[in-house]
């Protein structure tokens, strides 16, 4: 039995994970340095990276609503607001309606799923906006999976036809 295959898969599980909280470590570009250096497989690499990211998200929206309990937390949130001028009020006005979107049932895990796999928004922010919603952390966990692994085994196999 070879151990190739699974030491791969921890290697980018662990990769993801660490990507999903430091968002300098990308890990669309160790995908493609892993099919260019020929060192992992394409589905190893991208499944790994795949349920490494989610793991990640998942964890940083679990430790901020745990965090949201915190006194100095409540402090922050409940201070009087300042006096908005024209560009704030857009900006809280989009930025209001967005959280509705993600809190609610209907287009919170679609808006997610987007994120994850086309960008748009970006995904890191979003994951901080996830939680001061109600979206269930379970769905939240389930679309960035699908959708960063439909992204990074098109990256992987895009690089690795390119490249074999």
């Amino acid at each position: 039995m070879s151990w190739q295959p699974l030491l791969e898969f921890v290697g980018s599980t662990a990769y993801g994970v660490l990507s999903a909280l430091i968002p300098i470590f990308n890990s669309e570009i160790y995908i493609v340095a892993s099919q260019v250096g020929g060192f992992a497989e394409e589905v190893t690499a991208a499944t790994g990276c795949a349920l490494g990211q989610s793991i990640g998200k998942v964890g940083v929206v679990v430790g901020l609503r745990r965090g949201a309990t915190s006194g100095w937390v409540r402090r922050m949130r409940d201070r009087p607001r300042k006096p908005a001028g024209k560009v704030r009020m857009t900006v809280r006005g989009w930025s209001d309606r967005m959280m509705g979107l993600l809190g609610g049932s209907r287009w919170g895990v679609a808006v997610v799923f987007l994120s994850a796999c086309v960008f748009i928004p970006p995904l890191y922010p979003l994951t901080l906006a996830v939680a001061g919603t109600r979206m269930s952390v379970i769905a939240f966990g389930l679309a960035v999976l699908v959708g960063r692994m439909l992204l990074f085994l098109a990256i992987a196999f895009g690089v690795s036809a390119l490249v074999r």
